[in-house]
């Protein structure tokens, strides 16, 4: 089984600094663990400093690195897009270049979809107590607002619509036509898996604190596209509801 870890980079020379440390190597022990093939596909989002000149370095020393670029930046969600087009693998785990979300925490992406065969395998870290600890409050705040919006509008016994750390079953994720360019896709695609009958279940993992660089999300911008997101699900539901009646 082949395995493409997704991983959009804009602007992150210090975390790929770590990655020969901190990610490389347990992800290699975890697919000789599994058995299974895991390349990475790192897309740079037009970074201005050195984190593209970083990473094609790793990409010349290690064979299951692939380095993709956009001229621009486009955003994650672009970024995300460009990596699933390339990929030919069976399973797409998608993570942030930061590591907020450890790659220590991969198997229990991998157990419950072995286990249980879903489409799509969400870590969540409102499953338990104790995971958000790290987390800014304005940052938790807003998480738990746009949470909560999705849950009412999708009515899905669902914790967690919004993080990027997910495995995906490469085959379903590339027939959903997806339109988000920036950190609302990762609501675009559960909602679309989950309005389209695919199966999806979520694990606990912890959210962790950025350690290096800034956060590039844009507050008021992820606010009012993840309300158009919100109106295209209430539309879609509706008509849903008028096809079937």
């Amino acid at each position: 089984m082949q395995v493409s870890i997704v991983v959009p980079l804009y602007n992150e020379e210090d975390n790929v600094d770590n990655y020969e440390l901190e990610l490389f190597p347990i992800v290699d022990e975890i697919a000789e663990r599994y058995n299974i093939s895991i390349d990475f596909i790192f897309v740079d989002d037009g970074s201005k400093d050195r984190t593209l000149e970083k990473i094609n370095s790793i990409a010349a020393n290690r064979q299951n690195v692939m380095v993709l670029c956009h001229e621009k930046n486009r955003g994650m969600g672009a970024a995300l897009k460009t990596g699933f087009a390339y990929t030919a693998a069976d399973l797409i785990i998608t993570m942030d270049a930061d590591l907020t979300f450890r790659p220590e925490d991969i198997p229990a992406l991998l157990d419950a979809y072995f286990r249980e065969q879903p489409e799509c395998v969400a870590g969540s870290p409102y499953l338990q107590s104790g995971l958000m600890e790290e987390v800014a409050p304005m940052r938790l705040f807003l998480s738990k607002s746009v949470n909560f919006m999705y849950r009412m509008l999708l009515r899905q016994p669902i914790t967690c619509v919004s993080p990027i750390f997910r495995l995906y079953r490469a085959e379903t994720l590339k027939k959903l036509d997806l339109e988000s360019e920036n950190f609302e896709i990762n609501a675009e695609i559960i909602s679309k898996y989950l309005i389209s009958g695919y199966r999806v279940i979520e694990v606990p993992v912890e959210l962790h604190k950025r350690r290096y660089g800034e956060s590039k999300i844009n507050i008021r911008r992820e606010v009012l596209n993840n309300l158009k997101i919100m109106r295209k699900i209430v539309r879609t539901k509706y008509f849903h509801r008028q096809w079937r009646s």
